[in-house]
């Protein structure tokens, strides 16, 4: 497995690169870490501003580089590289083309809460072209040196369409030799004013989704191979937070969403359900593209 990790010499950076480094080393795989510089004007200059500019650029990607080895060390296979693009978004899509990557992995903005995920001008636009899963990391992502990518959770609905999220999540886990759990959210929100039903045909209505989505769960489980394991478990809550915790996570673990069915194939299309899962989630998120059934 090649992890491809969008690499800057920041919290950000060293955020993406720890994930990048687990994942690969579940798979048995390989890192290539790049850095994205702007690139330089195509007429050169008479007073040569264009050749210091462009000195300077490679002198800071190769000092960011360079703190990128010493986190990597010797634990993985790594490739360093240095790629000018007129944005950030071209030049990671270019290199994960030519590097045949199978995972783009990505920091959460500087602004994001700490614990959570938020996604920036580069990662947005990633999550709207890339035809690579991309894994995003929480700010202030730092897992001890000793942890190791111990399971996938995927989110999950009742809904067929599922399926095919599922049995991608499933894959990535038979190349990451780590089992695969099922989650289901019901989020029971009491808001101040409820609908003219009353809160409590909006609990009957929660507890019958409860319901599709175990069943749903057993479905697809059933048309999984056995390995690797697979189990499920419900995250019932009175909110978004209430439901992430209801469930156990464990430190070396990721969550995987599927795109939105209104995205394009074979390509990250983050909808509004996955873009409230990957908010709330305190777990690195992996946003699998969707692929033609």
């Amino acid at each position: 497995m090649k992890v491809l990790v969008g690499y800057s010499a920041d919290s950000g950076g060293t955020e993406a690169l720890a994930l990048g480094l687990l994942m690969a080393r579940a798979g048995s795989g390989s890192l290539v870490v790049c850095t994205i510089v702007p690139e330089t004007w195509g007429h050169p200059s008479m007073a040569r501003v264009d050749a210091e500019y462009a000195q300077f650029l490679d002198q800071h990607a190769q000092k960011a580089l360079e703190k990128a080895r010493l986190q990597v060390g010797g634990k993985v296979p790594a490739d360093y590289v240095c790629k000018s693009a007129s944005a950030v978004r071209e030049g990671l899509l270019e290199v994960a083309a030519r590097e045949a990557a199978d995972c783009v992995v990505l920091g959460s903005a500087r602004g994001a809460p700490r614990g959570h995920i938020r996604a920036g001008s580069v990662n947005t636009g990633f999550l709207h072209t890339a035809p690579v899963p991309i894994a995003l990391t929480p700010r202030g992502y730092a897992p001890e040196p000793s942890t190791r990518l111990c399971r996938v959770t995927c989110a999950v609905s009742p809904a067929p369409e599922s399926m095919q999220t599922v049995r991608t999540a499933h894959q990535l886990c038979g190349r990451m030799k780590v089992p695969l759990r099922l989650v289901t959210f019901v989020v029971r929100d009491r808001q101040m004013y409820p609908t003219g039903a009353g809160y409590d045909v909006e609990n009957l209505v929660a507890n019958q989704w409860r319901a599709q989505g175990t069943e749903g769960q057993n479905r697809i489980i059933a048309a999984l191979p056995p390995e690797p394991k697979v189990t499920a478990g419900i995250a019932d809550g009175k909110s978004w937070k209430a439901a992430f915790e209801s469930v156990a996570w464990k430190g070396g673990e990721i969550m995987a969403v599927g795109s939105s069915n209104l995205g394009p194939l074979l390509r990250v299309f983050l909808g509004s359900n996955a873009t409230t899962i990957v908010r709330h989630a305190t777990v690195p998120c992996l946003i699998l593209p969707r692929h033609a059934a």
